[in-house]
């Protein structure tokens, strides 16, 4: 009976194409408006208004300290739906530019005024994208899948960076090297326009809407959920870690820059132009690696990468050198973009539907304040040490001994990230190995292909360049592949199982495999299940014994020798007397071989009175050699009569020459042998040998024909003339 197939509230794959492209056009005027209203430009502006470190730190803060407003957003989604919720905000954090541009034209007042305007357009500008930004995970769950979530996410990085490069470099060439004011108030009003594009573009996203039934937000209920195990408590650890390292990283990495060397404006703009560089290389990599590798490796080994750029500052020469702070903005960059793809995929990965939004704001709250209030005493702190050393001699000294404070809470977070739970992720030295393969850079790009377009062909040159990885990530993909509706695809997933390790979800795959495809692939599922060991699986290898499909009768059996299933024996020995085909007699007679004994000595020869392949014949004399005690000097006998026939006659005139007394050795030589040369042989060593052996012996002899078959003469001569093995009477 075919099983009932559930309807879930999802959208359409063409609806989910559409969203994704009006998802990435929101990514790339986003970014846009972003690099104009938000980082660089702002930090610039601010300093050219008079800011100290304190005013950096607090506006920078701003980012981190708004994200409780995200309870705004939340009460929306009801009414909007999430596309609804994040246009309407984004429309708001848009329009909050117009306080930054007026900032400028305020400082005929006296104080801080236009510092406070600044203040004021950033904390409008934040608060909006805070309300905004609890939607955004909501639309990813809408738009992907498990399998294409991290694509998603890297790809809309990928496009807002190309937006942030884009017009990083349009500002350095804008701004020059001593830019009037009234520049800065052009970009921050084509910030905002952009802004107000990209929050229609969010709008026009489709959405099933799945989140738009939700429970009221109350915070002690939600913030017990999200403590309420392990995992999801080092995941609140980890939200509060990164924003205070990463706000401080990526902020005073341009102030070190600016006032550590007195860079030119223009200058570095390049150099945060260096920066978004890192992010799309960060952005191309994790879209790769993401869904294959899962987020916490990448965290693990992104954080190392972090811990060497905090380093460097801590390092930096006196002097100038364009390489070293390439590398350190490079680095800020990559790692800014890396964690925040990550820590994205990781939410959704550890969180439900039900808490979603909820977990989100709560985390993010959380962890937006912890970073905020991290800026604000970070900037002060780093204002109060500029003042009790001497920078004359050294104008970085203050920002060594400042980031030697972070160099210790970067490794406090690195401990944080190796206690993260696994989920699905797979394990660091499998991640690192992938990510310094080029196999496997080549086997994740023709995977992520075969999942966009989903034919048989591309699904087969996937499976053939991920069988050249060494590395073991591709579980996901190979379970994907096995219910494949193509039997060349599900052939091709079998013989990549070497890559596998034996999951439940996999070891069911193939257990059903058993079951319905018989005379396709279940033969090799039952190779896999003994393979790996699977006692589970034992009860359907039985049933897969009388099976009509050959392969599979075979293959079952020996998969029950794997597992040493002894009590299946007497199914082996009848399924084995009643048939005649050679792979099955193969399967057969080595399971008697291994758990069998004299009595199936006759049973064996029986075998060779059939009309059988010389191959198959080769096969019954080694499962009778190993009935016998003789397997290994068999196998070797036998391989020299196939590669060196000379070689092998020389050793049995060696070995066996004393008891050669009727000539076997010279027959077998000759490929002449006689059934009177044998049964003279079996009488002249009679007393050598047990009764059951002789008697067994002579009742086959008998119905051999006169000229004896090369195989069936080689065994016989051996077993007649060595000097070991159960049948001879010691």
């Amino acid at each position: 009976m075919a099983e009932e197939i559930s309807f879930d509230l999802s959208l359409t794959l063409k609806q989910r194409a559409i969203g994704k492209h009006r998802y990435y056009l929101f990514a790339f005027f986003n970014s846009i408006s972003w690099a104009s209203l938000a980082e660089g430009v702002v930090i610039l502006l601010l300093l050219r208004l008079g800011a100290t470190e304190t005013w950096v730190g607090i506006v920078a803060s701003l980012q981190y300290v708004t994200l409780p407003a995200m309870v705004l957003g939340y009460a929306t989604v009801s009414r909007l739906g999430v596309t609804g919720t994040a246009g309407f905000f984004w429309g708001i954090r848009s329009c909050s530019a117009a306080f930054m541009i007026i900032a400028p034209w305020t400082q005929r007042f006296a104080g801080n005024m236009p510092l406070w305007f600044m203040l004021f357009g950033s904390l409008g500008f934040m608060i909006g994208r805070a309300a905004g930004l609890v939607a955004f995970t909501g639309i990813t769950t809408e738009l992907t899948t498990e399998r294409d979530r991290g694509e998603l996410i890297s790809n809309s990085s990928k496009i807002s960076q190309f937006g942030t490069i884009l017009m990083t470099i349009v500002m350095s060439l804008f701004l020059g090297a001593a830019a009037p004011l009234y520049r800065y108030q052009i970009l921050l009003t084509v910030g905002m326009a952009c802004g107000l594009t990209a929050a229609a573009a969010i709008w026009k996203v489709p959405e099933a809407g799945i989140f738009r039934k939700k429970t009221p937000f109350k915070l002690w209920a939600e913030l017990k959920w999200s403590l309420s195990t392990r995992g999801r408590k080092w995941f609140m650890a980890m939200m509060l870690g990164l924003p205070v390292t990463q706000g401080l990283t990526y902020a005073f990495g341009i102030l070190v820059a600016k006032q550590g060397y007195g860079l030119a404006d223009q200058n570095v703009m390049l150099f945060v132009l260096v920066a978004t560089v890192g992010g799309i290389v960060a952005s191309y990599t994790y879209g790769l690696f993401l869904d294959q590798l899962g987020s916490r490796p990448l965290l693990v080994l992104t954080s190392f990468l972090d811990i060497g750029g905090v380093a460097l500052v801590i390092f930096l020469p006196k002097t100038f050198m364009i390489v070293l702070i390439g590398i350190l903005f490079f680095i800020n960059g990559y790692v800014n973009i890396a964690f925040n793809a990550a820590m994205q995929h990781y939410f959704l990965s550890i969180t439900t539907h039900a808490h979603q939004l909820a977990h989100g704001i709560i985390t993010r709250a959380l962890g937006g304040m912890a970073g905020g209030m991290a800026l604000i005493l970070g900037g002060w702190t780093l204002e109060r040490v500029k003042l009790v050393t001497d920078i004359y001699p050294d104008p970085l000294l203050h920002f060594r001994w400042f980031y030697a404070g972070l160099l210790l809470l970067l490794i406090i977070r690195t401990v944080v990230f190796f206690k993260l739970p696994s989920l699905k992720s797979q394990g660091i030295r499998d991640a690192l190995s992938a990510l310094f393969s080029p196999w496997d850079w080549r086997a994740i790009h023709a995977v992520k292909r075969a999942i966009t377009v989903q034919s048989e062909n591309e699904e087969s040159i996937a499976i053939s360049t991920l069988m050249h990885s060494d590395s073991r990530i591709y579980q996901a993909d190979l379970e994907h592949y096995l219910n494949s509706p193509s039997i060349f695809i599900r052939q091709r997933a079998m013989q990549a199982l070497q890559r596998a390790k034996p999951t439940k979800t996999l070891i069911s795959t193939l257990e059903r495999d058993l079951q319905v495809n018989q005379f396709t692939t279940a033969h090799q599922a039952a190779y896999w299940l003994g393979h790996w060991e699977i006692v589970e699986a034992a009860p359907l290898l039985c049933k897969a014994i009388d099976s009509q499909d050959f392969l599979l009768s075979g293959a079952a059996i020996h998969a029950l020798v794997r597992l040493d299933e002894r009590s299946t024996l007497p199914l082996i020995e009848k399924k084995f007397i009643e048939s005649e085909n050679p792979y099955v007699l193969i399967e057969g007679a080595r399971a008697i071989s291994f758990w069998g004994d004299p009595i199936h000595y006759s049973m064996l020869l029986q075998k060779y009175l059939l009309d059988i392949p010389p191959q198959a014949k080769d096969e019954l004399s080694l499962s009778v050699a190993r009935l016998l005690g003789l397997y290994d000097t068999f196998y070797s006998d036998l391989g020299m009569l196939h590669r060196q026939p000379s070689q092998l006659i020389r050793e049995w005139q060696e070995r066996f020459a004393s008891r050669d007394e009727a000539g076997l050795i010279l027959s077998i030589c000759r490929s002449d042998p006689q059934r009177s040369l044998l049964e003279t042989s079996l009488k002249y060593q009679q007393k050598r040998f047990q009764r059951w052996f002789y008697d067994d012996t002579i009742k086959f002899l008998v119905k051999l024909p006169d000229n004896v078959h090369q195989e069936v003469a080689f065994l016989m001569a051996f077993i007649l003339l060595t000097a070991d093995g159960f049948h001879i009477d010691s």
